[in-house]
């Protein structure tokens, strides 16, 4: 294969790999995936000896490193707030992803009666939803965020300082039984320890 059809080769790799992370909905990996794009681009500028497509393409992985490290590094865009079940911005973000929070939950939703919402940004990202159980104890029906949200760190906001935003509702134990297998890491690396098939983690 001559030098020229490697280069072109190259070329094409960039350019879908920037189309593809157009077509992406998750922020995070739509970065990661245009940063890849644009390196492999500007490679291809500089074989070609093409300093505006050289130039355009550094720039471009400049940018995606920078907003990168700013999603992944600051919990600062991000916060929680408890809100009442009856809230009408919970029930639209809810009947917005009615499908996909259907295909995630494995519980009843409607046995939640302790809600929170997460920001990004003022942006409603995400909802918590848990049922009492005793006096202490907290049952997670609910724990979702929508798709262009899911790389950003908003489980780590909601579990902070030990789960103390629930130890200051009361809550000692958080519980979560028949998880969505797809959350088994997410909940480990929350801090959940398995017992006898429940998920649960100690708060406070």
């Amino acid at each position: 294969m001559s030098s020229s059809a490697v280069q072109e080769l190259i070329g094409y790799a960039g350019s879908i790999l920037v189309v593809i992370s157009l077509a992406m909905s998750s922020v995070v990996r739509l970065r990661v995936v245009n940063l890849a794009g644009s390196f492999v681009f500007g490679v291809y500028g500089f074989l070609i000896g093409s300093i505006p497509i050289l130039v355009t393409n550094v720039i471009i992985a400049c940018l995606n490193v920078w907003y990168l490290t700013r999603e992944l590094t600051t919990l600062d865009a991000l916060s929680v707030v408890v809100v009442d079940a009856d809230d009408p911005f919970l029930a639209s973000f809810m009947e917005h992803h009615h499908a996909d929070i259907e295909s995630h939950a494995t519980t009843d939703i409607s046995d939640a009666d302790v809600f929170f919402v997460m920001l990004r940004d003022t942006t409603l990202a995400g909802v918590f939803g848990g049922r009492r159980l005793g006096t202490d104890e907290l049952e997670i029906v609910l724990d979702y965020v929508a798709p262009p949200f899911r790389d950003l760190r908003s489980g780590e906001c909601l579990y902070a300082d030990g789960g103390r935003r629930f130890a200051e509702l009361g809550f000692r134990t958080l519980t979560m039984r028949h998880p969505d297998p797809r959350h088994l890491e997410y909940l480990g690396e929350m801090g959940f320890d398995e017992q006898e098939g429940v998920f649960v983690k100690h708060v406070g």
